[in-house]
C-alpha cells in the first residue's frame, strides 16, 4: 500500500497508460490510413488522372463479366473442354477474391484467370470451334486484352508507394507502426 503512495510509482503508471493509449491510438489512425489508401483499388475517384478514368476493382470486374461472356461463347465440350474448365474456375476464383477484396487473392487468381485466357486463345488458334460468330469472340478478347494492359498500369501501386513512401514510413509514423504491428497496404502484383 505504500508503494501506492509514492510520487515516482504514479509517475511510471501515468507515463504507462500515456504509453498504451498513444500506441492504441496510433495504431486506430494508422490502419484507417492504410484502409483509405487501399480503398483505391475498388475507387477510381482516387486515381483520376488526364489518362486514368478506372481502377483496377473496375477492370477485374469487367474481366468477370468477360470471362462469362467468353465461356458462353466458346462451350464445353470437345475441344474446349480443359479451357473451358480453366476459366470457369479461375473466373469464379477472381470473382470470390473481388467478393473478399482480399489484393493478393485478387491478384493470384487474375494471373489464374489471365492463363485460362491464354489456353482459350490457343485452343481457338488450334482450330477448336467457336459458337457464336467470330466477332463476338474477337471482341471479347480484344475487351480482355485492354483490360489486362489497363491492369498493368502502375497508378495503383504508385499510389500505394507514395503512401508508404510519405506517410506510413515518415518519422514518427514509422516507429509507430512497427511498435503497433499495422499492416501496410497490398500492392497489386
Amino acid at each position: 500500500m505504500s508503494l501506492l503512495k509514492k510520487r515516482s510509482f504514479a509517475v511510471v503508471i501515468f507515463v504507462l497508460v500515456v504509453v498504451v493509449f498513444t500506441l492504441i491510438g496510433s495504431h486506430m489512425s494508422l490502419t484507417r490510413a492504410c484502409e483509405k489508401a487501399e480503398a483505391a483499388f475498388f475507387d477510381k475517384s482516387l486515381l483520376q488522372s488526364e489518362d486514368y478514368h478506372t481502377c483496377p476493382g473496375d477492370q477485374l470486374e469487367n474481366c468477370v463479366d468477360l470471362g462469362a461472356r467468353l465461356l458462353s461463347v466458346i462451350g464445353d465440350d470437345g475441344p474446349w473442354e480443359a479451357a473451358y474448365g480453366a476459366l470457369s474456375q479461375s473466373r469464379r476464383a477472381l470473382a470470390d477474391a473481388l467478393d473478399d477484396q482480399d489484393i493478393p487473392a485478387i491478384g493470384a487468381a487474375d494471373q489464374a484467370f489471365a492463363k485460362a485466357v491464354e489456353a482459350v486463345k490457343a485452343a481457338a488458334q488450334a482450330g477448336a470451334p467457336i459458337r457464336d460468330s467470330s466477332d463476338d469472340y474477337d471482341a471479347i478478347i480484344s475487351d480482355l486484352d485492354r483490360a489486362q494492359a489497363i491492369l498493368d498500369d502502375p497508378a495503383y501501386n504508385e499510389h500505394i508507394q507514395a503512401f508508404r513512401d510519405k506517410e506510413l514510413n515518415a518519422f514518427p509514423a514509422g516507429i509507430l507502426r512497427r511498435l503497433t504491428g499495422v499492416k501496410a497496404p497490398e500492392t497489386f502484383p
